[in-house]
């Protein structure tokens, strides 16, 4: 199972990479490219996955808060809901199969929410979570966090400047 989730990952990485072993004769271009591969390199996280019991709902749950789009695919006893990845550092996956059981115990993700992360937090409830935890500030001030239960059980964050 972790060979398929590889499999997904590399692929993923191939569309976001693809562009960067082009010759380009622009030495501007060239240097955004070596900028977006330092950046790539500066983060820990590379991907992250979600569990899900019913994909199609949690699917639904994200793209009503993120306000984005999730690509639904499936590969032998798998299916998979594939967050967008493009200009992205690590690419998120929803994963609804066997041995993924979503819980509120596992490791906790933060994701971005923008400027203001309040403006998801609205939408957690009525869509099917339960916040957990307000918009509260970093004890550093360096910017806000609320935790909330997703529409299948597992304990996420939300991250915010603002």
């Amino acid at each position: 199972m972790k060979g398929l989730i590889l499999s997904v990952s590399m692929l993923c990485a191939i569309g976001n990479f693809a562009g960067f072993g082009q010759n380009t004769e622009s030495t501007e271009n060239q240097e955004l490219l070596n900028n977006e591969k330092n950046q790539i390199m500066k983060s820990y996280i590379s991907l992250f996955e979600i569990p899900a019991n019913d994909l199609s709902r949690a699917i639904k749950f994200y793209e009503a808060i993120l306000n984005i789009q999730i690509e639904k695919m499936a590969i032998p006893g798998m299916d998979m809901g594939i967050f967008p990845y493009e200009e992205q550092v690590a690419t998120g996956i929803l994963v609804q199969g066997e041995g993924y059981e979503p819980g509120p115990t596992g490791p906790t993700i933060y994701l971005n929410a923008g400027d203001d992360l309040q403006i998801v937090l609205d939408k957690v409830e009525l869509n099917g979570g339960k916040i957990i935890l307000p918009k509260t500030a970093h004890a550093d001030e360096s910017g806000f966090f609320a935790l909330f239960i997703d529409s299948e059980g597992n304990k996420l964050g939300l991250n915010s400047p603002n």
